[in-house]
């Protein structure tokens, strides 16, 4: 499994131009990022149905360049962004190949009915939404609570919110819906910068959690432990059922006694060496008058 390291940006999309993509990655490194992931979008409902191709998903870029610049600097990840409007992208997930080859796969629902299917059904990582196409989906109670026992995570850019007033106020409400309807968990948040001015540094973003109604432990978490969270089990999904080698550094005891049993068995045994004392203290006191009823003799 890859290592990560704190603090994290899960979103920064893919440009073709390597210059600009190269100056995000130099700014995020200079703002204390240690992990970020290069985001590409899949567009299932633009998709051209009289081509049959056996994956549809595409296979993710090949950065080596910029692994290799950035190496033991910067942990790189790929991200696949699938926006689709029906449920009929369930089946084209399965059987796809390439999405095995993505760190992270994140779902941008377009519909209510897709926005259900995300929190319910959708076999990736996180929910995340574009302010930008002033699409307005909230997402009810009982679909957020059933994303958060699934693992799912819910993503917040502040990126977009940095050039537009209307797109920050959508944000905001985007994100006291979360703290309405489930308490604010499973909350990471991503830049989606497009350039290194709309980047800002972690402490400064966990800060925005005094805005998004988020406590400040959440807002911590929100660029640091919920997203390695968030990267652990995206692994399990990859890898599926794997089989664990565990080297022992010191001697393994074996036991049947569960520890219910275990604790029983102290505390009788310390109430048969309490009972012993006492015994053994009653017997000394009434040995002592008879001495000295012998003495008066």
């Amino acid at each position: 499994m890859e290592k990560t390291e704190g603090f994290y940006d899960l979103c920064i999309p893919y440009e073709q131009d390597e210059k600009i993509l190269r100056e995000i990655v130099k700014e995020a490194l200079r703002l204390g990022y240690k992990t970020i992931a290069i985001d590409q979008l899949y567009d299932h409902s633009k998709r051209d149905v009289t081509k049959r191709t056996p994956d549809i998903f595409p296979a993710p870029t090949i950065l080596k360049k910029l692994e290799d610049e950035f190496k033991n600097q910067v942990k790189i990840l790929k991200r696949l962004t699938i926006i689709y409007v029906d449920v009929g992208i369930a089946h084209a997930m399965t059987n796809s190949q390439n999405l095995r080859m993505y760190n992270i796969i994140a779902g941008q629902p377009k519909t209510d009915g897709a926005l259900t299917h995300c929190c319910t059904s959708f076999s990736g990582d996180l929910v995340t939404f574009d302010m930008e196409t002033r699409v307005k989906l909230l997402v009810n109670r009982k679909a957020y609570q059933m994303a958060v026992k699934r693992g799912m995570f819910f993503e917040i850019k502040y990126g977009p919110a940095t050039k537009d007033y209307c797109i920050r106020k959508d944000m905001i409400k985007l994100a006291h819906n979360y703290c309405v309807r489930g308490k604010s968990r499973n909350i990471i948040f991503s830049s989606g910068a497009k350039n290194a001015f709309e980047l800002r540094g972690p402490y400064d973003v966990a800060n925005l959690s005094y805005i998004f109604g988020l406590s400040e432990d959440q807002g911590k978490n929100a660029v640091d432990k919920s997203c390695r969270q968030l990267f652990l089990r995206a692994e399990s999904r990859r890898t599926g059922k794997t089989i664990m080698t565990l080297k022992a550094s010191g001697p393994v005891v074996f036991s049947n006694i569960s520890e219910e049993e275990e604790e029983m068995h102290d505390y009788k045994q310390r109430c048969y060496d309490f009972s012993t004392v006492k015994d053994e203290s009653e017997s000394d006191s009434l040995e002592q008058p008879s001495k000295k009823k012998l003495k008066l003799l």
